[in-house]
Protein backbone atom coordinates (compact mmCIF):
# COMPACT_ATOMS: atom_id res chain seq x y z
CA UNK A 1 0.00 0.00 0.00
CA UNK A 2 1.22 3.21 -1.09
CA UNK A 3 2.39 6.42 1.98
CA UNK A 4 2.89 9.62 1.94
CA UNK A 5 5.70 10.20 -0.62
CA UNK A 6 4.53 7.38 -3.12
CA UNK A 7 1.80 10.21 -4.85
CA UNK A 8 0.40 9.76 -7.77
CA UNK A 9 1.33 11.56 -10.97
CA UNK A 10 -1.42 11.38 -13.88
CA UNK A 11 1.69 12.84 -16.08
CA UNK A 12 3.79 9.77 -15.95
CA UNK A 13 0.59 7.55 -16.47
CA UNK A 14 0.64 5.76 -13.00
CA UNK A 15 -3.41 5.21 -11.79
CA UNK A 16 -4.77 3.95 -8.18
CA UNK A 17 -5.10 0.25 -7.79
CA UNK A 18 -8.34 -1.10 -9.51
CA UNK A 19 -11.36 -1.10 -6.60
CA UNK A 20 -11.94 -4.61 -5.02
CA UNK A 21 -15.10 -6.32 -6.01
CA UNK A 22 -15.80 -7.67 -2.54
CA UNK A 23 -15.60 -6.43 0.42
CA UNK A 24 -16.44 -6.35 4.09
CA UNK A 25 -19.88 -4.44 3.42
CA UNK A 26 -20.84 -1.16 2.50
CA UNK A 27 -19.11 1.92 3.78
CA UNK A 28 -20.92 4.88 4.46
CA UNK A 29 -19.29 8.03 2.13
CA UNK A 30 -18.69 11.70 3.60
CA UNK A 31 -20.59 13.17 1.12
CA UNK A 32 -24.05 12.36 -0.54
CA UNK A 33 -24.16 14.81 -2.78
CA UNK A 34 -21.63 13.00 -5.27
CA UNK A 35 -23.16 11.19 -8.23
CA UNK A 36 -24.12 7.61 -8.12
CA UNK A 37 -21.20 6.48 -10.33
CA UNK A 38 -18.47 8.40 -8.16
CA UNK A 39 -19.98 6.66 -4.29
CA UNK A 40 -19.73 3.63 -5.89
CA UNK A 41 -16.20 3.86 -6.78
CA UNK A 42 -15.22 5.34 -3.45
CA UNK A 43 -16.84 3.19 -1.38
CA UNK A 44 -15.19 -0.05 -3.52
CA UNK A 45 -12.05 2.01 -2.84
CA UNK A 46 -12.50 2.44 0.70
CA UNK A 47 -13.70 -1.20 1.27
CA UNK A 48 -10.33 -1.76 -0.73
CA UNK A 49 -8.67 -0.03 1.80
CA UNK A 50 -10.23 -1.66 4.29
CA UNK A 51 -9.84 -5.05 3.60
CA UNK A 52 -6.16 -4.21 3.77
CA UNK A 53 -6.08 -2.58 6.81
CA UNK A 54 -3.73 -4.02 9.34
CA UNK A 55 -3.76 -3.07 13.34
CA UNK A 56 -5.17 0.31 14.81
CA UNK A 57 -4.82 3.72 13.80
CA UNK A 58 -6.05 5.73 11.04
CA UNK A 59 -5.75 6.49 7.39
CA UNK A 60 -7.13 9.38 5.32
CA UNK A 61 -7.06 8.73 1.63
CA UNK A 62 -7.12 12.42 -0.12
CA UNK A 63 -8.22 12.71 -4.35
CA UNK A 64 -8.90 15.60 -6.14
CA UNK A 65 -9.72 16.72 -9.89
CA UNK A 66 -8.72 19.98 -11.53
CA UNK A 67 -8.88 22.04 -14.56
CA UNK A 68 -6.32 24.70 -14.51
CA UNK A 69 -6.88 27.81 -16.10
CA UNK A 70 -5.42 26.53 -19.27
CA UNK A 71 -7.89 23.76 -19.79
CA UNK A 72 -5.58 20.98 -18.85
CA UNK A 73 -7.31 18.62 -16.08
CA UNK A 74 -4.87 17.27 -13.00
CA UNK A 75 -5.50 14.76 -10.88
CA UNK A 76 -3.95 13.53 -7.68
CA UNK A 77 -4.42 11.64 -4.67
CA UNK A 78 -2.35 10.46 -1.35
CA UNK A 79 -3.15 8.13 1.17
CA UNK A 80 -1.64 9.13 4.90
CA UNK A 81 -1.58 7.01 7.73
CA UNK A 82 -0.25 7.98 11.62
CA UNK A 83 2.74 6.79 10.42
CA UNK A 84 3.41 9.36 8.13
CA UNK A 85 2.65 11.98 11.20
CA UNK A 86 6.30 12.67 12.05
CA UNK A 87 7.78 12.31 8.49
CA UNK A 88 5.42 15.86 8.15
CA UNK A 89 5.99 17.41 11.37
CA UNK A 90 8.98 19.27 9.25
CA UNK A 91 9.35 22.51 8.47
CA UNK A 92 8.17 22.72 4.92
CA UNK A 93 5.27 21.40 6.21
CA UNK A 94 4.82 24.15 8.58
CA UNK A 95 5.75 26.94 6.26
CA UNK A 96 2.79 25.66 3.83
CA UNK A 97 0.33 25.65 6.67
CA UNK A 98 1.21 28.91 7.55
CA UNK A 99 0.79 30.20 3.74
CA UNK A 100 -2.37 29.05 3.85
CA UNK A 101 -3.74 30.12 7.41
CA UNK A 102 -3.95 33.59 6.02
CA UNK A 103 -7.31 35.07 4.73
CA UNK A 104 -5.56 37.31 2.35
CA UNK A 105 -3.38 34.23 1.02
CA UNK A 106 -6.71 32.45 0.74
CA UNK A 107 -7.92 34.91 -1.14
CA UNK A 108 -5.05 35.13 -3.71
CA UNK A 109 -4.85 31.11 -4.54
CA UNK A 110 -8.54 31.45 -4.88
CA UNK A 111 -8.14 34.15 -7.38
CA UNK A 112 -4.80 32.37 -9.35
CA UNK A 113 -7.06 28.87 -9.15
CA UNK A 114 -10.15 31.24 -10.83
CA UNK A 115 -7.45 32.31 -13.86
CA UNK A 116 -6.26 35.68 -12.46
CA UNK A 117 -2.73 36.14 -13.35
CA UNK A 118 -1.73 39.80 -13.39
CA UNK A 119 -0.59 41.60 -10.80
CA UNK A 120 -3.10 44.59 -10.67
CA UNK A 121 -6.11 41.61 -10.97
CA UNK A 122 -4.75 39.56 -8.28
CA UNK A 123 -4.64 42.77 -5.88
CA UNK A 124 -7.79 43.65 -6.79
CA UNK A 125 -9.41 40.19 -6.04
CA UNK A 126 -7.84 40.02 -2.49
CA UNK A 127 -8.45 43.77 -1.82
CA UNK A 128 -4.35 44.36 -1.03
CA UNK A 129 -2.48 46.97 -1.68
CA UNK A 130 0.54 46.09 -3.21
CA UNK A 131 2.93 45.99 -0.35
CA UNK A 132 0.52 43.90 0.86
CA UNK A 133 0.31 41.58 -2.04
CA UNK A 134 4.08 41.17 -2.57
CA UNK A 135 4.33 40.27 1.44
CA UNK A 136 1.72 37.63 0.86
CA UNK A 137 2.69 36.56 -2.49
CA UNK A 138 6.22 35.93 -1.53
CA UNK A 139 4.85 33.65 1.84
CA UNK A 140 3.45 31.75 -1.41
CA UNK A 141 6.06 31.34 -3.76
CA UNK A 142 8.38 30.18 -0.73
CA UNK A 143 6.23 27.23 -0.46
CA UNK A 144 6.21 26.20 -3.61
CA UNK A 145 2.26 26.60 -3.65
CA UNK A 146 2.64 30.13 -6.49
CA UNK A 147 5.38 30.61 -8.87
CA UNK A 148 5.98 33.33 -11.54
CA UNK A 149 5.62 32.65 -15.34
CA UNK A 150 6.51 36.20 -16.53
CA UNK A 151 6.86 39.93 -15.50
CA UNK A 152 4.09 40.58 -13.29
CA UNK A 153 2.60 37.20 -14.19
CA UNK A 154 2.41 34.28 -11.70
CA UNK A 155 0.22 30.83 -11.34
CA UNK A 156 -0.84 28.14 -8.80
CA UNK A 157 1.23 25.31 -8.81
CA UNK A 158 -0.37 21.65 -9.19
CA UNK A 159 0.77 21.65 -5.27
CA UNK A 160 -0.87 24.88 -4.58
CA UNK A 161 -3.87 23.66 -6.27
CA UNK A 162 -3.99 20.34 -4.02
CA UNK A 163 -2.70 21.81 -1.13
CA UNK A 164 -5.53 24.73 -1.12
CA UNK A 165 -8.75 22.53 -2.16
CA UNK A 166 -7.33 19.98 0.74
CA UNK A 167 -6.66 22.34 3.04
CA UNK A 168 -10.27 23.93 2.06
CA UNK A 169 -11.76 20.78 2.02
CA UNK A 170 -10.35 19.76 5.66
CA UNK A 171 -11.17 22.85 7.07
CA UNK A 172 -14.99 22.61 6.09
CA UNK A 173 -14.59 18.97 7.63
CA UNK A 174 -13.37 20.64 10.64
CA UNK A 175 -15.76 23.43 11.09
CA UNK A 176 -19.09 21.08 10.77
CA UNK A 177 -17.80 18.01 12.17
CA UNK A 178 -18.82 14.43 11.16
CA UNK A 179 -21.69 15.00 8.75
CA UNK A 180 -25.32 12.92 9.42
CA UNK A 181 -25.68 9.89 7.28
CA UNK A 182 -28.48 8.12 5.66
CA UNK A 183 -29.04 4.59 6.29
CA UNK A 184 -27.60 2.64 4.23
CA UNK A 185 -29.22 -0.50 2.34
CA UNK A 186 -28.13 -3.25 0.30
CA UNK A 187 -24.83 -1.23 -0.18
CA UNK A 188 -26.23 1.34 -2.25
CA UNK A 189 -26.29 5.14 -0.66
Amino acid sequence: MREIGERNNAERGREAPPPAQEGPGPIPLLSTTAPASLQLLLSQTLQALAADFQGEGARVLITGICRTPSGEVRTWYELFSEKAVEKLLRPELMRTLEALASPERLKLMWALSRGKTGSAELMEAAGLTQGQFYHHLKALEASGLVRKRGRDEYEITLQGTSAFFTFLAAAAYILHGFPSLPEHEGGEA
